[in-house]
């Protein structure tokens, strides 16, 4: 471990993590978050292998639909649950006064919490600017988790859309984010993660905005858009030259295809919600991308009002084409 780049020590087992001040450490903070995203991502994996998933209808009980006919804002299983307690648990457990919205809501605390001996510090070098570092209060941090990302895809079998999704909001505007995919890549998975002022890393490796970019314009969205005739496709269209069409599902895929260089944008239609997008937000926006809803507003990450994003989103990688993107778009408003 090069310590010349450490400004933070993970804390004594069984340490919470509170000063006077509240302040969390950033390099701390994010090292825990990653450590507890593959951690979910090792429960995901596990109940997978038991094959036991419980797959429901969250929104309706009784819901008798198979799987493929429910929207994806609907699907449960007992992964979601166990893999949100173990991360909320966690959490709280390390960070007493951090503020946490869960999408499965509240947690039961059965699965046991990590200790700090489980947590290894980022070990590249992850430097916080000082602005951020004391921006970083109780009273102005919300971690905004999903514990599932692509619930419907993971009943179904597409394994390699699933994430663990976990943004840290800073006065209500992502700030930085976790990306774990469970069924990519080696026994663990994949990691990307970052903070504005900081830099985006897969694996611990830097991305580099100006080589990770695709050739031409490369669109990811729902198949189902594709062709439909509403405002995306009409808008898609009206771009020239016309923009090849990544079809994916599950929002955190979709974004993370944008911060890793394979899509230049994602166009989203309402459906998704804060959890979905913080930490994707966050990272494409350490990259010099821009995420707005269709309208072209931010969306503003506060805790204890409605967390739907109901106007849709757009997360480009370059302010240039989320310009072309919205302009296309605010042509045709409805929906």
């Amino acid at each position: 471990m090069d310590n010349s780049h450490q400004t933070a020590a993970v804390p004594a087992a069984g340490e919470a993590v509170v000063d006077g001040t509240d302040t969390f450490d950033l390099k701390v903070l994010m090292s825990a978050c990653i450590h507890l995203a593959r951690r979910g991502g090792f429960i995901i994996a596990d109940e997978h292998r038991k094959g036991r998933l419980d797959a429901h209808n969250k929104k309706s009980t009784g819901d008798t639909r198979a799987i493929a006919e429910m929207a994806a804002d609907e699907v449960l299983t007992v992964a979601d649950g166990r893999a949100q307690d173990a991360i909320i648990t966690s959490l709280r457990s390390m960070f007493p006064n951090l503020r946490i919205v869960g999408e499965e809501g509240d947690v039961p605390g059965e699965e046991v919490a990590s200790k700090w001996s489980d947590v290894s510090l980022i070990e590249h070098p992850f430097d916080v600017p000082s602005h951020l570092q004391e921006s970083l209060t109780a009273a102005d941090v919300c971690l905004w988790v999903d514990p599932l990302d692509g619930t419907k895809e993971f009943v179904m079998g597409n394994l390699a859309s699933v994430s663990v999704l976990i943004g840290i909001a800073l006065r209500d505007r992502p700030v930085a984010g976790v990306i774990l995919q469970p069924f990519v890549g080696d026994d663990g998975g994949e990691v990307t993660y970052g903070a504005i002022d900081v830099g985006v890393f897969h694996n611990g490796d830097r991305v580099d905005f100006e080589t990770k970019c695709p050739s031409g314009t490369v669109i990811a969205m729902s198949g189902k858009h594709k062709n439909d005739g509403g405002r995306l496709s009409i808008a898609v269209g009206r771009l020239d030259p016309t923009p090849q069409l990544l079809p994916l599902n599950a929002c955190g895929n979709k974004m993370l295809r944008v911060i890793r260089g394979e899509a230049s944008a994602h166009l989203q239609g309402p459906g998704a919600s804060r959890w979905d997008t913080c930490a994707g937000e966050a990272l494409l926006m350490a990259l010099g991308g821009v995420v707005t809803s269709l309208d072209g507003l931010p969306y503003q990450y506060t805790q204890g009002t409605c967390y739907d994003n109901a106007n849709g989103f757009i997360a480009s990688r370059t302010p240039e084409l989320h310009s072309r993107l919205l302009e296309a778009l605010l042509l045709h408003p409805g929906l």
